[in-house]
């Protein structure tokens, strides 16, 4: 199957057809074709080995979780891209959110496999990650970027960094007791703190083993002080202090003087970590002040679509129409109502002027103006001399587009007196072990249950809920009363008869009792969720593909765009302007910015009257874009990192079975590892279909991109955005011109 080639490439059509070619003449048999197979494949294998040892570290990291917003855990895929520095938030492959890591300011640890991300002047994201091992590689990830942003050398107007020549110094280190806990238990574990000037490392001295007896991973906590809103201060015990964050409060205690270091005072000592920690706090919270307060500030724009009620929810063309309407002209006194926005209720809307019919054609020559007699620019992207080669533009170079100029100069001639008294144009743009409260939320959720504590185990080992399994609600709601390994010691160490303890009580009694609960309630929840992702994701990728296919074969949509490149280089030639040999497709909005005598009138009305007069054909370049008709929807970017991560959750499907395997699972349930092992199959055959329409979408996209001479970083749901708006624009255009 492919998902489980791995590391193993594999060989290019060309490759396989040359081998396929000799075969069939002759020179080669069948073994010796096998073998030229093999060797090829070898030595692609040695290709890509040496290209990763050139590459060693990844840029791109996707990753499945659960998103609180709008009072519920919404799934997402939140993608950390190294390259151009942005935390993405993906729903069903649409970038929902775009957030720069220069504004990213703290990450705190929560229960299970809970965390949260604060952000400069943004809400904070709220997480559940798919396992805690996920959780700890986003936690390593953020703590990263925020390194990043306190020690890495900024230049001048740039965000980019550079890694630091040396580690910043330590203010202090030591030794200090944390009260960590879980939902039912609290204890002191000794730690190895070190305070940096921004954040305060700590790694515990013990490794602790699991409910399983096997040795859990040793995990830093980062406690973030360059966020400027943590906080420490003195308890009521000399030896011990606190530290609060947004989310967290911290207790420490300084471990009593070892034999040799009697003298040593511990309230001395601790008040020694309160100073040091407290100065770095106050200069951080002057320093996050002065960022708010004017101070400069580096960073891209965050960029997002509608995402959530608390993140500044606009639709797509809501925010579509407030760039073009930003990029507008200058207002004028008493302006006339904007075509793009209705009038008030109270005054009747304006008839639409009629446009007069071009006038006849006749031969078309080219107009000598004087420097009084100048046409207003047309502010497009112009496309750099390196793509146009390699594009269409290249080969429409030759090719002369007759069009009527004296229609254009009608309407966009620059008069004498807009010089020097209008405006120029701009463009902008009973007693309960459990914790309270835990415990009170864990009842609510056990009176819907039906599941008695002696059947929970059992339960946990049927693939399908039809055939008796949790339902999908239950395994969400149970995977966040998962103990620790504090609570299970303690609850392990109850005397007494776990029939006398509270109905919650005794659920977690029996959760920590089960081994490997956590990793089991992550299996069921990936197998639940794996095969209705890949039914949301299969029409949205062969939409994508549908688009390409469409946008590269259309011959009248490359026809409208070099009409418009001639009237547009008409106009900037007049204007003082270098003509262009081709233009970005982002161009295409900024038609409706361009106004004429007429207000009602823009260069789009002109590209319509053009082409009516002269290939009135064209109009029909909509029928050939029809897919583009609506929404565009997810993006290549966010379908991509989609697809990444189902391959990532199935990975660790398979990954279980083996371990299942090994600790001799199918010896008390072999109905489950029978139907797990048939899951498996199905759904590896599933994705590997999903998988080849991903790549075949990935490569039709690249080949729009150099057709249309775009960067190669270019995310399609920008670009397929500019020609769904383009189209609408265009329709109401030629409605308006009929």
């Amino acid at each position: 199957m492919e998902w489980g080639s791995g590391n193993v490439p594999q060989l290019s059509n060309e490759m396989q057809l040359i081998i396929m070619n000799k075969v069939k003449r002759g020179e080669l048999s069948i073994d010796d074709a096998l073998n030229q197979a093999r060797q090829d494949r070898e030595l692609l294998r040695k290709q890509k080995s040496t290209d990763q040892v050139q590459e060693p570290d990844q840029s791109l990291y996707n990753f499945s979780v659960h998103k609180h917003g709008r009072y519920r855990w919404q799934k997402r895929v939140i993608q950390f891209d190294f390259n151009s520095k942005l935390l993405c938030s993906i729903e069903k492959g649409i970038v929902k959110r775009q957030l720069s890591f220069s504004i990213v300011k703290s990450c705190d640890d929560g229960a299970g496999s809970r965390f949260s991300i604060s952000f400069k002047e943004h809400h904070d994201y709220e997480l559940e990650a798919t396992s805690v091992e996920d959780k700890h590689k986003m936690m390593e990830l953020v703590n990263k970027i925020i390194y990043d942003n306190i020690y890495s050398a900024h230049e001048e107007g740039s965000v980019e960094t550079a890694q630091p020549s040396t580690p910043p110094p330590s203010v202090r280190e030591g030794v200090l007791l944390l009260h960590r806990g879980g939902l039912a238990s609290f204890r002191w574990v000794r730690y190895q703190v070190q305070l940096l000037p921004g954040q305060l490392v700590m790694v515990p001295l013990k490794r602790r083993s699991t409910a399983e007896g096997e040795m859990s991973p040793t995990v830093a906590t980062v406690i973030h002080l360059s966020d400027g809103n943590t906080t420490v201060q003195k308890t009521h015990s000399p030896e011990t202090f606190s530290l609060t964050t947004n989310k967290n409060e911290y207790h420490f205690r300084i471990p009593p003087p070892e034999a040799e270091n009697l003298s040593i005072s511990v309230k001395s000592e601790r008040d020694e970590w309160i100073q040091a920690i407290d100065k770095l706090c106050k200069d951080w919270k002057r320093k996050s002040h002065k960022d708010h307060t004017g101070g400069h500030k580096t960073g891209l724009p965050n960029q997002s679509i509608a995402e959530e009620e608390d993140d500044n929810d606009l639709d797509q063309e809501t925010a579509s129409k407030k760039l073009n309407n930003d990029a507008m002209l200058p207002p004028t006194p008493s302006p006339p109502p904007s075509p793009q926005s209705p009038p008030p209720a109270f005054v009747p809307p304006p008839p639409l002027p009629k446009i007069p019919p071009p006038p006849p054609l006749l031969p078309i020559k080219a107009r000598t103006l004087t420097r009084q007699n100048l046409t207003r620019p047309f502010h497009w992207d112009i496309i750099g001399p390196d793509k146009i080669s390699k594009s269409f533009w290249g080969q429409i170079g030759n090719k002369t587009i007759e069009i009527d100029t004296s229609r254009l100069y009608e309407q966009f001639a620059v008069k004498k007196t807009e010089n020097t008294h209008g405006p120029l144009e701009s463009i902008h743009t009973q007693n309960i072990m459990l914790n309270q409260k835990v415990a009170h939320n864990f009842s609510i959720f056990l009176k819907s249950f039906p599941v008695s504590p002696g059947e929970l185990k059992d339960r946990l080992f049927i693939v399908k809920e039809v055939d008796g399994g949790l339902s999908d609600e239950h395994i969400t709601a149970l995977r966040r009363y998962v103990p620790t390994i504090d609570d299970v010691e303690m609850y392990k160490s109850h005397k007494g008869p776990v029939s006398e303890l509270h109905v919650v009580d005794q659920y977690m009694m029996e959760m920590c009792n089960i081994p490997y609960l956590s990793v089991q309630l992550d299996l069921l929840l990936t197998l639940r969720e794996l095969p209705v992702s890949m039914k949301d994701l299969q029409p949205l990728i062969n939409q994508k593909i549908r688009m390409c296919q469409q946008l590269y074969d259309s011959r009248l949509f490359v026809s409208v765009l070099a009409f418009l490149l001639a009237i547009g280089n008409y106009l900037n030639e007049n204007a003082g302007k270098e003509k262009a040999k081709g233009i970005r497709l982002s161009s295409l909005t900024k038609t409706v910015d361009l106004r004429g005598k007429d207000r009602d009138f823009t260069l789009l009305h002109a590209l319509v009257e053009q082409i009516l007069a002269l290939q009135p054909s064209l109009v029909f370049f909509t029928d050939e874009l029809a897919e583009f008709e609506t929404d565009p929807g997810a993006s290549i970017k966010g379908l991509t990192a989609e697809v990444d991560v189902l391959k990532n959750e199935l990975q660790k499907v398979v990954q279980y079975r083996k371990a299942s395997k090994k600790r001799k699972l199918g010896d008390a349930y072999p109905n489950f590892l029978k139907d797990l092992k048939f899951v498996i199959e199905k759904y590896q055959s599933d994705l590997s279909l999903l998988t080849k329409a991903c790549e075949e979408m990935k490569k039709l996209y690249s080949v729009i991109l150099v057709k249309f001479g775009e960067p190669a970083d270019l995310d399609s749901q920008e670009l397929f955005g500019v020609i769904c708006q383009f189209i609408h624009d265009f329709k109401r255009a030629h409605a308006e011109t009929v």
